[in-house]
C-alpha cells in the first residue's frame, strides 16, 4: 500500500492502482472517454489529463501507476488546458451535428466541449465524410462522429468475447466496424451501442424518435431470462422508446442481452388483447370486468360446491412473486384444489426438486462472483449465454482474466466452448449417462462402485464418443480443485434421467466436501426469468410457500394459522396429474395464468381432446394462443413492462419490479385478476396493494427480503466515474451451514448413484437425432410479435453439421424434408459447425404443428417429477430436388 494526495486529499491505495484508481477512492471524479471499469485501460482519448504536482507533469490518470508520495491535482491551469487541446483534436473530425443526432443531450463529447470552450478549435484539417454503415438490421455505424475511442471494440472483446467489430485502415482512415466491410452478424447485445459516448454508434430501430430530456425513465428488472438484470425502460407518453442500462447497476453491471434491449415492441403490439372475453356459443365476444367477474365466480363456485380438487391452475414463471403466491392461495384455500403447477414442470422442475428436498431451499449455494474465484467450472447440458446471458458473460471472465479451468459438456457447439480446456463431447442425450459416471468415479471407493460401472464407462467412451483423456483430465480436476462449481442448464433439465442426474451431481458436491466450502456448489439455470420465485411461493403442487410440503399436516397447520383458513385440498398433481384428472372426469375447471401446455405436446398426444372434456377453460395471457382457442373466457393480462413486484434471479436476489407504463386497454395483473375473483366469490384473499403483499412475503418469509448487487463504480452522464454507496444487503445465497446439515442428515452411508436410463443410440444411414433448442434471439413464444427480434431471427431453420452437409450435398437455405413414421416437415437448412454430424436443431419458439407431428405421441414424462419430455426424436432427412 501507498499513500497519494489527491487535490490534497490523502488516500491509501494498492502500489499497483493507477491515478484514477486513486482518484476514484478519494471521491474525485475525472472525465474519461476511453476508459471502462471493466475493461482493461485503453489511454487513448487523453481527456483524463491531471498534473503530477511536484514535476509539474501533465500525465494520464487511466495508465499513470501511483507511487508513494506523488501528489496529483486533477483540476489546474495545465490541466484544463491539456484536455481543451485534447478534445480540440478529437473534434477535428466530429461533425458538429447535434441538432440531428441520436445522442445529443445525453453525449459526453458534447458536454466536455461546453465545459472547456473547445467547440471552436484552433487545428485545421479536411473533415472525414464516411457514408453511413446502415447493413446492420440492428445498428448504424456513423463513422464521422467517432472519436475512436475503442470502448465499443473492447467491449466487445473483453466483456462479451465475440469479436465482431474493430478497427478497420490506418491512420486518418481509420474507422471502426465489423470486418472486411461485412454486415455487422454478432449476438446483438447493445454493448458497444451503450457505451459509445459520440452517437457514432445509433439504434436502428428508434432513430430519430426522440430526444433523451423527452423520455421518462424507469428502472426495473428484465424478466425474460433469470439474470436478474437491471434496467431503464424509457418512456414517451405511455409508449416505450428504448431500453437502456447504467454501468455498475445491478448483477449485470450494465450489459444487457439482444432480448432485454431490443424485445419490448412485442407489449405495444396491436395483436395484445385489451379487454376481456366470453364465448357465447362458438364465438369469443367483447365483454367487460364488471360483468365477466360475477359470471366467471359463480361458475367457479359451483364446481368448487361439487368437492375439492375439480379445478386445476397452470402459472406461468413470468409472474411477479406476489401475484405467484395470490394465485396459489386462490387454488387452496378458495378453490380447494392442489392441482396447481407451473412452467418450471417443462424441465427446471428436474433440477429445482431435488435440490429442494436435498438442501432445504432453493436459494443457490454459489453466485456469479463465485465464478471468478473457481479454480473449476464444470457446464453440462446447458448454453449459458442464451439461457442465463450474465451467467455466460462472467464465465467468459472467469475464463479470461481469473485463468479458470472450464469443462464443457454437451453435444453441441456454443459461444463459450472456445473458452473451455476441454469441450467433451457426447452424443445427444449422454449428458444422464456421464453425470452417472462421473458421480461413481468420485464418490465412490472402488470396491463398492455400482457393478455395471466399469461396462457403462465403457459405453460412454465408446458409444457416445467421450474422450477417454479428457474425461480423466476432468475427473483430476474436480478431486484437487481448492473451489469448482457445477452449472446446469435446460437441455440437462430435459433429459429423460434428469431428476437421477441431478440427485448424481448433488451426491458428488457432498462427497468433494463442496456443501462445506465456500464458493462451491452447484448453479442450475432456470429456464424463465421467476421460475425460483413462482417455485418459493408454492406454485406447484408438491409446495406451499416457502418449499414446505403441501401433504405434511404440520406445514398445512402452519399456513392455514397464518391464512385463518382451513386446507381441505386433497394430494393433488403437476401437469400429468392435472391432464389425467381431465381426462377421468374428475377436474372439471382449468385456469391458465399464462401458460398454454397444447406448445409442449405432439398433436397426436391427444390433449387437445383431452381439454374439450372441461366445463371451464379461463386462458389469461397477453395475445390470442391456441389454448384460447378452445376457452370459454379470455382475459387480457398485464405485461412486466406494466406491473409492480419482485422476481428471485439465479443468483437469488430478490429484485423488483416497477411499471413503466400504464396497463395495456383494460388489461389486469394476474394478482388482480385474482383478487376481485376471489372477493366476488366471498372469500376475499386481498384488498391490497402490491406493496402490501409484497411485505406479508417478506414478513412471512424474511429470508427473501429484497436485495441485489452492484458493481464497484457507475459511469456518471459526461463520462465521469461515480462512486457507488454500498449499502448493506440481506444474503441471497443459501446458509451453508443448514445445507450442510440437512443434507449430511439426508445422507445413508450404502448410498449409491441412480443408474440412468440410457438414450437411444443412433443407427443406420442417414438417421439423426432432432432437437429443440433456444435461440438467442427469442424468450418462449410472444417475442415472436416483436418486429426488432424478428430482424434478427426471423423463422425456423433446421441447424445441421456442415461436413453432414457437404456429404449430402446439401447448401445453406435449401429445403430439406425431415420425416418419421410419426409425421413429416419441409425446413431450409442453417449450416453450422456447432452440432455433432448426426444431430439437427430447430428453436423451439417457431415450432410448428409439423415439426411437433414427428415426435411421438405417447405423453412421456420423466422421473419423480413427470416432467414432459419431448425434446428429441429420431428422424431421417433427404435433399428435396
Amino acid at each position: 500500500m501507498v499513500k497519494v494526495f489527491v487535490n490534497g486529499v490523502e488516500v491509501e491505495v494498492d502500489a499497483t492502482s493507477t491515478i484514477l484508481k486513486a482518484a476514484e477512492k478519494a471521491g474525485i471524479s475525472i472525465p474519461t472517454f476511453c476508459y471502462h471499469p471493466r475493461m482493461d485501460p485503453a489511454g487513448s482519448c487523453r481527456i483524463c489529463a491531471v498534473e503530477l504536482e511536484d514535476s509539474k507533469r501533465v500525465v494520464m490518470s487511466c495508465v499513470t501507476p501511483v507511487s508513494d508520495g506523488m501528489r496529483i491535482l486533477t483540476e489546474s491551469a495545465k490541466v484544463a488546458d491539456a484536455r481543451k487541446t485534447n478534445l480540440e483534436l478529437l473534434l477535428l473530425h466530429h461533425p458538429l451535428d447535434c441538432p440531428v443526432c441520436d445522442c445529443g443531450g445525453e453525449c459526453p463529447l458534447q458536454n466536455m466541449s461546453f465545459s472547456y470552450g473547445a467547440s471552436d478549435s484552433r487545428f485545421e484539417s479536411h473533415r472525414n465524410d464516411e457514408v453511413e454503415d446502415i447493413k446492420s438490421d440492428v445498428l448504424v455505424f456513423n463513422s464521422n462522429r467517432c472519436i475512436l475511442c475503442g470502448k465499443c471494440v473492447r467491449i466487445c472483446d473483453e466483456v462479451q468475447d465475440v469479436h465482431a467489430i474493430g478497427f478497420i485502415n490506418r491512420g486518418f482512415d481509420t474507422v471502426i466496424g465489423p470486418p472486411l466491410g461485412k454486415k455487422l452478424d454478432c449476438e446483438f447485445c447493445g454493448d458497444c451501442l451503450e457505451v459509445c459516448p459520440t452517437g457514432a454508434i445509433t439504434d436502428k430501430f428508434v432513430r430519430y424518435q426522440y430526444r433523451p430530456w423527452q423520455l421518462e425513465k424507469t428502472k426495473t428488472t428484465c424478466t425474460y431470462c433469470a439474470s436478474g438484470c437491471q434496467m431503464n425502460v424509457e418512456t414517451e407518453k405511455e409508449a416505450i422508446i428504448r431500453v437502456t442500462s447504467s454501468e455498475g447497476e445491478g448483477p449485470n453491471e450494465g450489459s444487457l442481452c439482444a432480448i432485454g434491449r431490443f424485445g419490448f415492441s412485442h407489449v405495444q403490439s396491436t395483436e395484445r388483447l385489451d379487454k376481456p372475453y366470453a364465448r357465447s356459443f362458438s364465438r369469443l365476444v367483447p365483454t367487460e370486468w364488471d360483468s365477466v367477474i360475477p359470471e366467471l365466480a359463480e361458475k367457479l363456485s359451483s364446481i368448487v360446491r361439487v368437492g375439492p380438487d375439480r379445478i386445476a391452475t397452470l402459472v406461468s414463471p413470468r409472474i411477479p412473486m406476489e401475484d405467484a403466491y395470490l394465485i396459489q392461495g386462490f387454488s387452496r384455500r378458495v378453490l380447494r384444489s392442489n392441482y396447481i403447477d407451473s412452467g418450471a414442470r417443462y424441465g427446471f422442475m428436474n433440477a429445482a426438486y431435488p435440490i429442494g428436498k436435498a438442501t432445504g431451499t432453493l436459494r443457490p449455494m454459489v453466485d456469479h462472483q463465485d465464478l471468478l474465484k473457481a479454480k473449476v467450472i464444470l457446464v453440462i447440458g446447458a448454453d449459458p449465454t442464451s439461457e442465463s446471458n450474465i451467467t455466460g458473460l462472467f464465465l467468459k471472465r472467469a475464463v479470461r482474466k481469473e485463468k479458470s479451468r472450464m469443462y464443457y459438456v454437451g453435444s453441441e457447439s456454443v459461444s463459450i466452448t472456445s473458452r473451455a480446456k476441454d469441450h467433451i463431447r457426447v452424443l445427444p442425450g449422454g449428458e444422464g449417462l456421464f453425470a452417472w459416471i462421473l458421480s461413481e468415479e468420485i464418490s465412490s471407493q472402488e470396491a463398492h462402485r455400482h457393478p455395471d460401472f466399469l461396462s457403462r464407462k465403457e459405453e460412454l467412451f465408446k458409444s457416445f464418443n467421450v474422450d477417454p483423456q479428457a474425461y480423466t483430465r476432468l475427473v483430476q480436476d474436480l478431486r484437487e480443485a481448492q473451489t469448482g462449481i457445477i452449472i446446469t442448464g435446460r437441455v440437462f433439465h430435459r433429459i429423460q434421467s434428469a431428476y437421477a442426474a441431478m440427485e448424481n451431481l448433488l451426491r458428488m458436491v457432498q462427497s468433494l466436501g463442496w456443501v462445506e466450502k465456500e464458493g462451491c456448489g452447484i448453479l442450475p439455470l432456470p429456464e424463465v426469468g421467476n421460475d425460483l420465485g413462482v417455485l418459493m411461493m408454492g406454485a406447484t403442487y408438491e409446495w406451499l410457500p416457502g418449499l414446505l410440503d403441501s401433504q405434511d399436516s404440520e406445514c398445512k397447520k402452519k399456513w392455514e394459522s397464518t391464512w385463518g383458513d382451513h386446507l381441505s385440498y386433497g394430494k393433488g398433481g403437476g401437469l400429468k396429474e392435472i391432464l389425467e384428472g381431465i381426462n377421468a372426469g374428475n377436474i372439471k375447471g382449468l385456469i391458465s395464468f399464462g401458460e398454454n401446455p397444447l406448445t409442449h405436446f405432439s398433436p397426436h398426444s391427444g390433449v387437445h381432446e383431452i381439454l374439450a372434456k372441461l366445463e371451464l377453460i379461463v386462458s389469461i395471457d397477453l395475445f390470442q394462443t391456441s389454448l384460447s382457442d378452445q376457452a370459454h373466457y379470455l382475459l387480457p393480462a398485464a405485461s412486466s413492462y406494466e406491473r409492480a413486484g419482485h422476481v428471485v434471479s439465479v443468483e437469488g436476489f430478490v429484485q423488483s419490479l416497477s411499471p413503466a407504463m400504464t396497463y395495456w386497454g383494460e388489461s389486469l395483473s394476474d394478482g388482480e385478476i385474482v383478487s376481485r375473483l376471489s372477493e366476488s366469490m366471498g372469500h376475499p384473499l386481498s384488498n391490497g396493494s402490491t406493496s402490501e403483499i409484497s411485505k406479508e412475503i417478506f414478513t412471512l418469509m424474511p429470508d427473501l427480503s429484497p436485495s441485489t448487487r452492484n458493481g464497484e463504480h457507475f459511469m456518471g452522464p459526461t463520462g465521469n466515474l461515480i462512486l457507488p454507496t454500498q449499502t448493506p444487503q440481506p444474503p441471497h445465497k443459501a446458509d451453508r451451514n443448514t445445507v450442510s446439515q440437512k443434507m449430511h442428515s439426508n445422507h445413508k452411508e450404502a448410498s449409491s448413484a441412480h443408474s440412468p436410463i440410457l438414450p437411444e443410440n443412433i443407427s443406420g444411414e442417414g438417421e439423426f437425432v432432432l432437437a429443440l433448442n433456444k435461440s438467442l434471439f427469442h424468450s418462449g413464444k410472444m417475442t415472436l410479435l416483436d418486429p426488432s427480434l424478428m430482424k434478427m431471427k426471423s423463422a425456423a431453420s433446421l441447424r445441421i453439421n456442415r461436413q453432414t452437409a457437404k456429404k449430402l450435398k446439401i447448401k445453406k437455405n435449401e429445403l430439406v424434408l425431415i420425416e418419421n413414421k410419426y409425421g413429416t416437415c419441409t425446413i431450409p437448412v442453417e449450416l453450422t459447425s456447432g452440432v455433432t454430424e448426426n444431430e439437427l436443431q430447430v428453436p423451439y419458439h417457431f415450432v410448428s404443428p409439423d415439426l411437433l407431428s414427428l415426435f411421438p405421441g405417447e405423453m412421456n414424462y420423466s422421473g419423480p417429477c413427470h416432467t414432459v419430455t419431448m425434446l428429441r426424436t429420431r428422424v431421417t432427412l433427404k435433399k428435396i430436388e
